[in-house]
């Protein structure tokens, strides 16, 4: 999905109305099917407070909270009366129910809120073009982020210029969830913007067969499309057989969750060499082989048709282990000490098809120097310069992940979380990435494996290690499947 300009996204809604869909509709769909979302995901709140601002996004949030009531407590805390609201928006506030607590106010603090709350954000949308912010709404915003309550933006998080990501001087709602309407706007994933939207879903309003010109964002509406579809009669060979070599006596725990992600991916057969004892470490599903120090695994690789290696390498990380891997005849993953290993080795390199990279951004920094490949800073520039050069697929991790392909397409990943900023994340990436790569091209197992381990990280209950993600990574391949990712 393209992300687009404010300009485009009026544009597409003049579009939209110009051929029959009477503005107010679009209202209705958005505030609904947001409420819908949020009723979901937060089914356990106490009670929803919703702020409304004076315009659209205010409108949004009428609707929205006119649509949680039916189900929820709802209570609104508005900048302006009913009776002030215009264009669409007055429709909104007359088909308000009644019965729904509605306060104006001049201002807010945190103990306007409840524990239990959760706040939704309709003060400002995409009207908003930066600058100060009116005292009413500048305290709104300042008592929502104070709250300890969890805060869901309608659109966009207040104070956020849609096309810069530049917060207001005066501030900015730091939302825990963005649901953002139509399509990814730009100041999403730039500046303030990127940091202060939270987990980022976009609501369908039927926007979607209009055109615009922007980034190519992966998220919630696309994920289903790239899901490899199984055939009723496929057996464990048709479903991709991965072989995973990594791990070594120091790092033994590398390959163990590469090979956990794999098989919650869906690969039929999952096969795992290494120097490392792994004993009690890999699901029992898997195959394993301990490698005598200096073997390498050549005779496995007629059994493979994706190798994923480099994970805790270690100081197998060597020129013989690296051409190996680099000759297997299938796709190939190269991670961690892999990718530090060509950064050393580069003589290795030779251009060959199916290969996937999946560098931090200290790694990318490494292969880019050992390649002589400029970096500028602009981690997109760099994850696309380093496709093109070496030929390959690169995931560049971190927030908003980017895949590039050698050809110049790239892709900006939608989900993610800081609870995957924890030891042997990347090492589960590889395993997810590496199956899915068995059933499909490399670029769309980078892309659809990139977001499902940040779907993946995003929904995780608790203190998250790396050990609890591949079973999360296998709830989330099913809610894709259903189209359901909350």
């Amino acid at each position: 999905m393209l992300s687009a300009m404010v300009e485009n996204i009026r544009n597409m809604e003049r579009q939209s109305i110009a051929a029959g869909t009477p503005v107010y509709l679009l209202m209705r769909r958005a505030g609904e099917k947001a409420a819908a979302w949020i009723g979901k995901y937060y089914a356990d709140a106490v009670r929803f407070v919703l702020l409304c601002g004076g315009g659209n996004n205010g409108g949004d949030a009428l609707v929205a909270a006119a649509e949680l009531s039916k189900k929820f407590p709802v209570h609104i805390y508005s900048v302006r009366e009913l009776s002030g609201f215009g264009n669409c928006a007055a429709c909104a506030a007359k088909d308000l129910p009644s019965d729904i607590p509605f306060e104006v106010r001049d201002s807010l603090s945190s103990a306007d809120f409840r524990s239990g709350d959760v706040i939704v954000d309709g003060l400002l949308g995409i009207g908003f073009s930066g600058g100060t912010l009116r005292e009413n709404v500048k305290s709104f915003i300042h008592a929502a982020n104070n709250s300890h309550c969890p805060v869901v933006a309608l659109d966009l998080p207040s104070g956020i210029n849609g096309d810069t990501g530049e917060a207001s001087p005066d501030g900015a709602v730091n939302a825990e969830v963005t649901l953002t309407f139509g399509r990814p706007k730009n100041g999403l994933f730039r500046g303030a913007g990127a940091l202060l939207r939270g987990a980022l879903r976009v609501i369908d309003i039927g926007l979607n067969e209009y055109r615009c010109s922007g980034m190519e964002i992966m998220t919630n509406c696309d994920a289903v499309k790239l899901l490899p579809s199984m055939a009723r009669d496929c057996h464990k060979n048709l479903r991709g057989r991965v072989l995973i070599w990594g791990g070594s006596p120091e790092y033994p725990g590398a390959p163990a969750l590469s090979t956990s992600g794999a098989l919650r991916s869906g690969a039929g057969m999952v096969r795992t060499v290494s120097e490392a004892d792994l004993t009690g470490r890999v699901p029992n599903a898997a195959i394993v082989r301990k490698l005598f120090s200096g073997e390498t695994p050549e005779d496995w690789f007629v059994l493979s048709d994706v190798l994923v290696c480099g994970c805790g390498w270690g100081g197998c990380a060597n020129e013989k282990n690296l051409q190996t891997a680099w000759d297997f005849p299938g796709k190939l993953l190269l991670d961690a000490d892999a990718l530090n290993g060509l950064a050393h080795f580069p003589q290795i390199w030779k251009k060959r098809e199916n290969v996937i990279l999946t560098p931090h951004p200290g790694e990318a920094v490494r292969l880019a120097t050992a390649f002589g490949v400029k970096n500028s800073g602009d981690r997109r520039e760099l994850s696309m310069a380093l496709a093109e050069k070496l030929h390959a697929v690169v995931v560049l991790k971190g927030r908003d992940s980017i895949v590039a392909a050698p050809d110049g397409h790239a892709v900006i990943i939608a989900a993610g979380s800081p609870a995957l900023a924890t030891a042997g994340s990347g090492d589960v990436l590889a395993g997810v990435i590496g199956a899915l790569a068995a059933g499909t091209d490399c670029f769309n197992a980078a892309v659809l494996g990139a977001y499902v381990h940040g779907i993946a990280g995003e929904n995780a209950s608790g203190i998250l290690i790396a050990d609890d993600l591949p079973a999360e990574i296998g709830k989330t391949l099913e809610r894709i499947r259903l189209n359901a990712v909350y």
